[in-house]
């Protein structure tokens, strides 16, 4: 594995130029106090190469990017919130829950929930428009005994930095729900949410009603056997070719049948307590499945639909708490990659590895280690300064309850 390094301050003066090609928004005009600004971060900031990609390292330990403030940072997502064309990011802790605002001198933290009595989030959630007004939304749910899930309801465009928005109760079954997404599962043209009732083995889906801030009809699709651990992890993709978009998580896969009835098909029985991504990492057949180990220690496995059965193959032996996982193109050679990283505390501690496993579109990966030491839990991708590549937003759970972003600044020059 290649170790990641960090360029020197001669080299590190030169990124000036670098960084302000790395905003290019919708209009196609480059702002110049956005050149200005990245260009001053840049001279400040660690510019790291994982020996495919150089990256431009800002930390909320620096000022670069301002902290979450939200305690122990239990969620992250990363949405277009504003509708500008340019991703921002949101972080939630067990209370509290806020939106970082990408403009011109760099991320400004607006509020979404500022604490309630009556709250209590839990890692996962999703955004979806659900009130159907044309910006996205934002939907959590609940660590608790009454199991809740909320929206927050996007105010766009009156937005306030002292103002959270407004929120809707409208799920309450089993108890905490680690993980929620949407989808369109049944083909019908309308996203559904899927969740989890962890403790329960149970996989729940719920339809959005005309009224959406009214309590929403949801069903069981799914209870996996007992005696084994909790599942845990949510994606999506069509794995049997049928047109539909099918749910995985722990260790499964679920397909719809008709009605409100799903099926579910291991892919690792033995896997359930754990992360979940898809992507077609091998042409042809179905898409592949890549499971990492969440909230313990275990392999990052990939798994491979033979026609018969999923033939699993171990990509890093060991994650100690490998809360972190997804796929995406992130060097942009039209090949899907696979980035994973460790938790600190729990985890790994000081030895916390993040990785990109860099595909050559045959099933092959080039494994490399971008950093060492900071700890990573649902930490995620997007295009964060819509320059049309993959960066990273990390978030950690415990330890220092800082926030990173590494913007993708292309390949290493050969």
């Amino acid at each position: 594995m290649y170790q990641g390094e960090t360029v020197g301050p001669a080299e590190n003066a030169t990124m000036k130029m670098l960084a302000s090609e790395a905003v290019v928004f919708r209009s196609g005009v480059l702002s110049l106090a956005v050149i200005c600004w990245l260009g001053a971060v840049a001279e400040a900031s660690e510019v790291v190469s994982d020996g495919r990609t150089r990256w431009l390292h800002l930390s909320s330990t620096r000022g670069e990017v301002p902290a979450a403030d939200v305690d122990r940072q239990v969620a992250a997502l990363v949405a277009d919130i504003d509708g500008d064309g340019v991703q921002d990011f949101v972080i939630a802790g067990y209370e509290k829950m806020a939106w970082f605002r990408r403009q011109k001198e760099g991320w400004k933290r607006y509020p979404i929930e500022n604490g309630s009595p009556q709250v209590r989030m839990e890692a996962g959630g999703d955004c979806c428009d659900i009130d159907g007004d044309g910006d996205l939304d934002v939907l959590m749910g609940a660590q608790s005994k009454q199991g809740e899930i909320w929206w927050w309801e996007n105010p766009n465009p009156h937005f306030a930095a002292d103002k959270p928005w407004v929120r809707h109760k409208v799920i309450a079954v089993g108890g905490t729900h680690h993980d929620q997404i949407f989808g369109d599962f049944d083909g019908d043209g309308k996203p559904e949410l899927a969740f989890w009732y962890n403790a329960g083995m149970q996989l729940f889906l719920a339809r959005v009603p005309q009224d959406p801030k009214k309590p929403w009809p949801y069903w069981e699709i799914a209870k996996l056997p007992p005696g084994k651990q909790r599942p845990e992890g949510l994606a999506k993709a069509d794995i049997d070719g049928d047109g539909k978009l099918d749910i995985v998580g722990g260790g499964y896969w679920f397909r719809h049948i008709e009605g409100n009835r799903f099926q579910a098909e291991a892919i690792d029985d033995e896997y359930r307590f754990s992360r979940s991504a898809v992507g077609q990492l091998i042409p042809g057949g179905r898409p592949e499945v890549v499971i990492n180990s969440g909230d313990a220690a275990g392999p990052l496995n990939l798994y491979q639909w033979d026609g018969k059965t999923w033939q699993k193959r171990t990509l890093i032996d060991r994650v100690v708490h490998g809360h972190t996982l997804q796929i995406a193109d992130i060097d942009g050679d039209g090949r899907l990659d696979i980035y994973a990283a460790e938790m600190h505390t729990p985890g790994a501690g000081d030895r916390c590895r993040q990785w990109i496993l860099y595909g050559d579109g045959k099933g092959g990966f080039d494994i490399r280690v971008l950093s060492t030491g900071i700890g990573s839990h649902e930490s995620k991708l997007g295009d964060l300064n819509g320059d049309g590549r993959i960066d990273i937003l990390q978030k950690d759970f415990q330890k220092d309850r800082r926030v990173d972003v590494w913007l993708n600044l292309g390949p290493e020059k050969k």
